[in-house]
């Protein structure tokens, strides 16, 4: 079983993903969405310049579709077939990481199931944000987690972030930094280069914020006057969750592990929900492994950055992302680092002896 699923797995699993792509045509065109926006749909383009689009955030993503639009005159569904195709790369990038650092059949199977959950494939097959920056984190997760710290491909793929998302690059960096410096296996003068860096990339981040938001009078109050209206306005939607109400530990819970299958009707909320519930059941098991083997796991580098991130990311989320529908778009983009974090976890020696 495990041969006949290292050898056809990867080919399922990117032809699986591309038929999201269809899924996420239909979706755009009774929903909409800013994939509609991206896709330029509507807007006369012949006096516009491609070179227009070249800024960050948004922009960027029709920077990208601008040419296959206007030159190439491609449908939507191949605007969602090519951005899946995309991600679908990162899935297979995912997959051969586990694999190769695997040698448990049972935890390759687990792999392969958690790897076929919907929702990240859904949300990455979209033309959007989310499908651009797949492949980026599922690299940097990739590097950190082999120990390649300072890679050309980690600082192309944090650099599409930050210009896409400025707030995901600098959680991503603050995660990255903290990791580093306290379980990186650098030498000194590495480090001081590592701050310098870090901390020249932090302006960076501040100034791209500044121009997303359009923040004249600061960036931090311009962020605070976008929860409120978020919330407000997120009051009125049927997904809404009030998460402003929320302990902070049931905040991070309910990003995670929500919705559940019984708290929302429809068949998507129902998929979701098992979804999460595996997610659950995943957990509650690092959390037993962790603390019956603690002694014999090892915390390093990427364990501590992935459960950083995890953490900074939720937090800088749930206090402007109160709707179910944005919570599980943006839990899609966190799954390489979830997955390789369950990995650096269980693919240690003394866990993997435990009789199944």
């Amino acid at each position: 079983m495990k041969s006949a699923l290292i050898k056809y797995f990867p080919y399922f699993l990117f032809l699986y993903h591309l038929v999201f792509a269809w899924l996420a045509y239909d979706y755009v065109n009774q929903n909409n969405g800013d994939a509609v926006k991206y896709w330029l749909v509507g807007r006369n383009l012949s006096n516009v310049h491609w070179l227009d689009f070249l800024g960050p955030g948004s922009d960027f993503i029709q920077f990208i579709c601008f040419p296959l639009v206007k030159f190439l005159h491609l449908p939507g569904w191949a605007g969602c077939l090519i951005f899946s195709a995309w991600s679908g790369i990162g899935f297979i990038r995912l997959w051969k990481l586990i694999k190769s650092e695997t040698a448990d059949s049972l935890l390759l199977i687990v792999a392969a199931l958690l790897l076929v959950l919907p929702n990240a494939h859904f949300w990455t097959s979209v033309i959007g944000k989310e499908a651009l920056l797949f492949l980026p984190m599922v690299l940097i997760a990739e590097k950190l987690y082999k120990g390649k710290y300072f890679s050309v491909i980690s600082f192309i793929s944090f650099f599409l972030i930050a210009w896409i998302r400025p707030h995901l690059a600098f959680v991503l960096l603050a995660a990255y930094m903290i990791a580093l410096l306290w379980k990186g296996e650098i030498s000194r003068n590495a480090r001081v280069g590592f701050i310098i860096a870090g901390l020249i990339s932090v302006v960076g981040l501040y100034f791209l914020l500044e121009k997303i938001t359009n923040a004249q009078d600061g960036l931090f109050q311009k962020i605070e006057r976008l929860y409120g209206v978020h919330n407000l306005k997120l009051r009125e939607t049927s997904a809404y969750v009030p998460l402003e109400d929320y302990v902070y530990p049931y905040k991070l819970f309910s990003f995670y592990f929500r919705p559940l299958p019984w708290e929302k009707e429809g068949f998507y909320y129902q998929i979701v929900g098992l979804e999460n519930l595996i997610h659950i059941v995943l957990f509650l098991g690092l959390v037993y492994l962790f603390i019956r083997w603690y002694k014999n796991i090892k915390l390093k580098a990427y364990a501590v950055f992935a459960f950083l991130f995890l953490v900074f990311y939720a937090s800088m989320l749930v206090y402007g992302y109160a709707n179910f529908g944005m919570i599980i778009r943006a839990k899609a983009i966190v799954l390489p680092v979830m997955l390789v974090f369950s990995l650096s976890v269980l693919a240690q020696r003394k866990v993997l002896s435990i009789k199944y």
